[in-house]
């Protein structure tokens, strides 16, 4: 029978050697998992009762501490209340109002969570309590209100106009009348100010010192009307007295509201808040006495919880030791010697003697997987030695590449340098020749002698354009900034291609509008690049036209310049557009003997000065047609954003590059 890790050869239980490490680690992981889920049994049980208990001792917490807070509120309202009806003010009336809200919503708090129909009861009458103190307080601050009122828009102006009525009488009869007029203006004084003692402190001697004050203010006015008989005197004082009557009036009125005021604090402010305290002490006593026996009981059930767990746990551990010391000696030391020949084997030492384990499980796989895999290490370790030597020795050929074009580049310095300064003699010399052949009348031996200066300065632009090429492939070229005029620079570079032209039998026109202004950047690589394309234009044209044309225009929103050098030549197709700015590049067979066709770097500096003063290049040809090549620079130099000047790499020219479609030169408009 095939075993499976499960049945022994015979068809019963395997031993436990005999049994796969998978299998082992099943059982390891089975128990494991059967001991969690006790646990967690255990644990969800114990979490149940426990949970249960704390929720009752905290709901019963929670009502008595919110019974506490909404006793708390009540002692703040009341506060709240005796400072507004002590002072006036409107931020205590507001302060009173928020109290009484705060204590409104913790009654209805409390009954949300109250569950014994005991407690509902108890804060259905203390919501209803509260109802009525509520309204004997706005009952209260309304009288006050109606009692300021008149006090000080009707009492305060009749006092007022009885004084000033007395006052008339002083002077209307002899020594008593004034005496009389005097004593009632008094007592009329000492009325308004027992009024306000006995507003302030309710004490009934005021009251009636207020009413015997009034009666003497009327008794000596009755005597003044026996005395005095002088005209007018006797409405005047009739008229007193009906402000002493009016007086009586409001007086009696403020000394109602005084009472009901009293009243009212005594008969419901008072009863009501002391009916709240009560039945939110009752609640609060009930929910402290029920906490009180709920934590008792939460107690003594978390003991016996936690002797029960304790058991389980130590029960529970005691078999998973004994699981972890069953799967260590069954699995971790085999798998333990064969990581530390693994690690040996890793570490490069190939050498080394494998444990000879007589065992039919995962260990002697993997004991016979790495035997394999030290013969492919070893394999593996000659390949790599030889891929080491192939390597040093493409390094070394690299290495000796880069001192060859090193010395390429100084090569073509140190010619360069080396040929200039005979050059320059060869053209002052021709120069000076001329002049006196001139001079002489020696004309055909002056054509010679011009002939061999301008050889000489072809000679010395090939010299100038090496020079220039070096420096750019040693990254030594700068940018040199100054201001000129765009339509000027355009006349000069006709003047200075003149000969070409005139060499190859063709025409040299301009075509810009006037005023195109100036450009801020470097003068003598813009010269050199059109220069350039306008030799190109003249070698590669035979008794055709060459036309330079300039215009403004915006390139992403950037100002700039666009130069065009376009002839009427052989052209050349498209497809080797991108091959004629790469270096010592010719763009063909110089069409005519005689004429040296140059280093073929003309192109690829155009490019290069193109990249680095942030412009672009658009060419167009057809062959047999002719060929139109566009330089867009910017009229402004913007150097680049990190302050270092442009990559001058190989690619840059062709990075700017773009191919378009030819016009034939008689499509154009000069």
């Amino acid at each position: 029978m095939k075993r499976s890790g499960i049945l022994s050869r015979s068809g019963g239980p395997p031993r436990p050697r005999a049994t796969t490490m998978a299998s082992r680690l099943s059982v390891g992981f089975g128990v494991a998992l059967a001991l969690v889920l006790v646990l967690a049994v255990v644990g969800l049980g114990w979490f149940y009762a426990i949970s249960r208990d704390v929720g009752a001792f905290s709901n019963s917490a929670d009502i008595a501490q919110t019974a506490a807070d909404a006793d708390i509120a009540l002692r703040d309202l009341e506060v709240s209340v005796r400072d507004h009806l002590t002072y006036g003010d409107g931020q205590s009336l507001l302060d009173a109002t928020l109290r009484h809200d705060s204590l409104n919503d913790r009654l209805a708090s409390l009954t949300k969570a109250a569950s014994d129909p005991a407690d509902r009861a108890a804060l259905v009458r203390a919501t209803g309590s509260l109802t009525d103190y509520w309204g004997a307080v706005q009952r209260v601050i309304a009288l006050r209100e109606d009692r300021s009122t008149r006090i000080i828009t009707t009492l305060e102006p009749l006092v007022s106009q009885t004084r000033e009525k007395l006052g008339l009488l002083k002077n209307a009869g002899g020594v008593d009348s004034t005496a009389l007029a005097s004593d009632a203006a008094i007592a009329v004084l000492l009325m308004q100010e027992h009024l306000s003692r006995f507003v302030e402190r309710r004490d009934p001697q005021d009251a009636d010192a207020m009413k015997a004050q009034l009666a003497a203010a009327r008794n000596k006015l009755t005597e003044m009307n026996r005395y005095l008989w002088v005209p007018g005197t006797r409405q005047i004082i009739g008229e007193v007295g009906e402000l002493l009557a009016k007086a009586d009036e409001n007086i009696a009125r403020v000394e109602a509201t005084v009472t009901e005021e009293d009243n009212l604090r005594a008969d419901s402010m008072a009863p009501n808040a002391a009916g709240i305290a009560a039945n939110i002490g009752e609640v609060r006593r009930r929910a402290d006495h029920g906490a009180d026996g709920l934590r008792n009981a939460l107690a003594v059930g978390m003991s016996g919880y936690t002797k029960v767990a304790t058991a389980i746990g130590a029960a529970v551990l005691l078999v998973g030791l004994l699981a972890v010391w069953w799967i260590q000696r069954s699995v971790s030391r085999p798998v333990s010697v064969m990581a530390d020949a693994v690690s040996a084997l890793a570490s490069g030492q190939t050498n080394i003697p494998l444990p000879v384990l007589h065992r039919d499980d995962e260990v002697a796989t993997l004991a016979r997987a790495v035997q394999r895999l030290r013969a492919n290490l070893e394999s593996t370790e000659r390949e790599r030695q030889e891929a080491d030597g192939q390597i040093s020795q493409l390094l070394r050929d690299k290495a000796r590449a880069e001192n060859l074009n090193e010395a390429k580049t100084d090569f073509l310095v140190n010619m360069g340098q080396q040929l200039h300064a005979p050059l320059s003699d060869i053209i002052q010399s021709s120069q000076a020749l001329m002049g006196e052949l001139h001079r002489k009348g020696v004309t055909e031996l002056a054509a010679d002698v011009e002939q061999i200066q301008w050889t000489g300065e072809q000679l010395v632009g090939l010299v100038d354009s090496l020079l220039d090429y070096a420096k750019i492939e040693a990254g030594a070229m700068d940018v040199c900034l100054q201001d000129f005029d765009v339509n000027r620079l355009l006349v000069e570079l006709r003047e200075r291609s003149l000969p070409a032209a005139d060499l190859h039998g063709n025409s040299l026109e301009i075509a810009a509008p006037a005023g195109l202004g100036t450009m801020h950047s470097d003068f003598t690589k813009v010269r050199q690049a059109l220069l350039n394309l306008l030799d190109n234009a003249c070698k590669f044209t035979q008794g055709g036209a060459v036309l330079l044309s300039a215009e403004s225009l915006e390139r992403e929103g950037v100002p700039s310049v666009r130069f065009t050098v376009t002839d009427s030549g052989r052209g050349f197709p498209s497809v080797q557009t991108g091959r004629l700015f790469q270096p010592f590049v010719q763009g063909g067979t110089a069409p005519t003997t005689g004429k040296r066709r140059g280093a073929g770097l003309g192109l690829t500096l155009v490019g290069h000065y193109t990249a680095m003063l942030g412009g672009d290049i658009e060419v167009a040809s057809e062959p047999g047609q002719g060929t139109r090549i566009a330089l867009t620079l910017p009229t402004v130099y913007q150097p680049p954003t990190d302050h270092q000047p442009p990559p001058l790499d190989t690619e840059a020219p062709r990075s700017r590059l773009r191919v378009a479609t030819y016009k034939p030169m008689a499509q154009l408009t000069p």
